[in-house]
């Protein structure tokens, strides 16, 4: 993935794609810094990017939401792949089991192929880049990109929507202080 798809990393891997070498946190570059540090700090940046990058590629192409489902999931709505992870702990019935692993199937499903998706779109953006393509062309794939993300970001959205509705008040609770506690 490229740079059009940065702002969905999350955490670290966001701050990295913004700092600026050379510059200290207030903003005023460091008056003793050597142009070689300033090129090795910008090459550390620039390889930390591509990694998250990479990473989140390979979570796409696996199925997995790498953040998309956070709003959610910080709201109070469980994920349900970390239902099943946390089964024991939640008290989960054998009902509510098969129920969420219903869910996580159709989720899973349903992420991979739009994640394909989306990484062929990227692709074409990134061809179509490289070709000079007129602006208007440029300007069109780029939110198709971005409109085959926002479909696969509903799709994980709408599984943490499901998965609230199997699950008592109780077991809710009880996810989100597991939650909370791991992140």
């Amino acid at each position: 993935m490229k740079a059009s798809r940065i702002w969905v990393v999350v955490f670290g891997c966001a701050a990295i794609a913004v700092a600026s070498p050379g510059v200290t946190s207030s903003g005023v570059r460091a008056a003793d810094e050597q142009p070689a540090a300033e090129a090795q700090q910008a090459s550390s940046a620039m390889q930390h990017h591509h990694s998250c990058l990479e990473e989140e590629r390979a979570s796409i192409e696996r199925g997995e939401g790498f953040g998309m489902g956070m709003t959610a999931d910080r709201a109070g709505y469980p994920g349900p792949r970390h239902v099943l992870d946390m089964a024991a702990d939640l008290h989960l019935t054998a009902e509510q089991r098969a129920a969420m692993q219903k869910i996580f199937a159709e989720m899973h499903e349903k992420a991979v192929a739009r994640g394909k998706e989306l990484l062929e779109a990227e692709a074409r953006l990134d061809e179509m880049f490289r070709d000079a393509r007129p602006e208007a062309d440029l300007r069109e794939q780029a939110f198709r990109v971005d409109s085959i993300h926002a479909e696969l970001r509903w799709i994980h959205l709408s599984a943490h929507l499901a998965a609230q509705k199997i699950l008592t008040a109780e077991q809710i609770a009880q996810y989100t202080r597991l939650r909370h506690a791991q992140m």
